[in-house]
């Protein structure tokens, strides 16, 4: 039997996309998209998910003029129906949202919809909380609920840890104000050790920002989460997210990152604070009477500092706070 190799390739390229994309690695989904778009042996189900995969991380990028490229694409493809006609109908209604061409984007999640509909095949394709989060901005709380509750019931069915981790996102930012934080508590879990980064540093911001309002006692935390996304974002210049991080580790009176010297930019600020005691020799009850904390909560922090700096010890943590001033 004879099989054409280029067919396999091209196929093996789009998974290859589009799982770098689900693991937040977006300069490598673009390059892997850009490499096969216009390669050979690709059939209309393949072209459709490489231009999703290339809107969607242009988007991350906040490039919209990059994402208008891949939204060509799609819009060529709407005309097949089924999945294809679906996915690229899905993908317009997220271009139109980020836009903020509501209307639009009502019209295509819904086309997105009907599709699916008509084949009633199972895909993991989440009209439903895009359509949802608009909806809900025209105050129409109970249909974006049912839009999202059905997603959940969906991503379950399909045992997709990342389609049940958004769909508890989208399901918080629209639940009561008191359900939010255990929404994205939820998720933030259950995505732990799946390495789908981007969606984890969003579920972190979307906590922090959560937190900082409902449990200002908590600014540690909130601060702690943001410092993991902060990173991860910088690395990937996701210049939206980035945006909001920042924003609001200025809320929390913390510097970003980037204008912190050296490894202490890992630590939140009690963190270094705790840090500075315990590299002068100081013990735990002795840091727990200066700062008016208890000796658990100091434990707590000098446990979270060796985790944040990949050391084992107060000698190596003395070493690593020193290292910004020694290479001046």
């Amino acid at each position: 039997m004879f099989v054409d190799s280029r067919a396999d390739d091209s196929a093996r390229v789009v998974i290859h996309a589009r799982d770098m994309l689900s693991q937040g690695r977006i300069r490598d989904a673009i390059e892997a998209v850009d490499h096969a778009r216009h390669g050979d042996g690709l059939d209309d189900p393949g072209r459709v998910s490489l231009a999703l995969t290339g809107l969607l991380a242009k988007l991350a990028l906040g490039d919209l003029r990059g994402a208008a490229t891949y939204s060509r694409d799609l819009t060529n493809l709407m005309r097949v129906r089924g999945v294809v006609g679906a996915t690229a109908s899905f993908g317009l209604g997220e271009f139109a949202a980020a836009r903020g061409y509501s209307d639009q984007a009502v019209s295509y999640y819904e086309r997105a919809g009907e599709e699916l509909a008509s084949t009633r095949t199972h895909v993991s394709l989440p009209w439903r909380s895009g359509l949802a989060r608009v909806v809900a901005g025209h105050g129409q709380i109970a249909r974006a609920t049912a839009l999202v509750e059905a997603e959940l019931a969906e991503a379950r069915s399909l045992d997709s840890t990342y389609a049940v981790a958004a769909a508890l996102r989208t399901r918080a930012a629209i639940a009561p104000t008191d359900d939010r934080v255990a929404l994205l508590d939820e998720a933030l879990e259950l995505l732990h050790g799946s390495g789908a980064a981007r969606l984890d540093a969003q579920i972190r911001t979307d906590l922090a920002a959560w937190i900082l309002l409902l449990h200002p006692e908590e600014s540690e935390r909130a601060v702690d989460l943001l410092r993991g996304a902060e990173k991860y974002a910088r690395q990937e210049e996701l210049n939206p997210l980035l945006s909001r991080i920042r924003w609001l580790l200025e809320r929390l009176g913390e510097a970003p990152d980037g204008e912190l010297p050296g490894r202490l930019a890992e630590l939140s600020a009690a963190e270094r604070r705790v840090a500075q005691l315990v590299v002068v020799g100081k013990r735990n009850r002795e840091v727990a009477a200066e700062l008016g904390v208890s000796v658990k909560s100091v434990e707590w922090h000098v446990s979270h500092i060796l985790r944040k700096l990949s050391i084992t010890s107060r000698t190596e943590l003395a070493d690593a706070l020193a290292q910004p001033r020694q290479t001046r």
